[in-house]
């Protein structure tokens, strides 16, 4: 008999278009995950309560690094 714990899967709402974002494995604060739904880039702002915190990831400007 196996006593192994089934893998306890995360999620998050996506803040554009209220999707549900399921990650493939538990995410790591400050990743990226796109939105299955709008394709927003999302970044991974934390963990609270089972729920993955997510909000919309800053678009690059053409001057940053200048």
């Amino acid at each position: 008999m196996s006593m192994t714990q089934p893998e306890i899967l995360v999620r998050g709402t996506c803040p554009v278009c209220a999707a549900d974002v399921v990650p493939a494995a538990r995410p790591e604060e400050s990743e990226l995950l796109p939105c299955p739904e709008c394709r927003t880039m999302l970044v991974v702002d934390g963990t609270a309560g089972g729920r993955v915190v997510l909000s919309e990831a800053p678009r690059i400007e053409e001057d940053w690094g200048e």
